[in-house]
């Protein structure tokens, strides 16, 4: 029995190493009755849709007795697939929406909206505090920070 319950977990660590990435979609199937993310189907219904459903960025759907049509090839992206973007001054909260940013790799000067536009996503955002030497607290008596986000495509 402990053998078992071992096999099973390390059958279970392999697939989690080694799955795709997260799907969009949630199938579930339950005799003629196919439920994609919370609405309901018939088996006739899901299979029409199903030949015609893609994702935005990804594969389409799969079930576990079916294996959809090949994912749609994605245009190659030219030009450098990761960057930084730093706020030219320290701020004592997030900057707004409309705040540009110095980044990285030739992009120049983005809001975050331009940077959404443009194809990228935010991965992470770093604060960095001010040197040793210079104010730390804004007159509001918060932290100031520059803010450094690291984009990728």
């Amino acid at each position: 029995m402990m053998k078992r319950i071992l096999s099973v977990a390390m059958l279970l660590g392999a697939l989690c190493v080694a799955a795709p990435p997260a799907m969009a979609v949630f199938v579930f199937r339950v005799g003629d009755t196919v439920y994609v993310d919370g609405k309901r189907y018939s088996w006739e219904e899901w299979k029409k849709i199903r030949d015609s459903y893609q994702l935005p960025e990804a594969p389409a759907a799969k079930t576990a007795d079916t294996v959809a049509a090949a994912p749609a090839a994605a245009a190659p992206v030219a030009g450098p697939r990761a960057a930084a973007c730093t706020t030219a001054i320290y701020y004592d909260e997030f900057p707004s929406e409309d705040e540009r940013f110095q980044c990285s790799a030739d992009l120049g000067m983005l809001t975050r909206g331009q940077i959404m536009e443009k194809g990228w996503k935010v991965d992470f955002v770093e604060k960095v505090p001010p040197p040793s030497d210079q104010q730390a607290q804004s007159p509001r008596g918060m932290p100031l920070f520059k803010y450094k986000l690291v984009i990728s495509r």
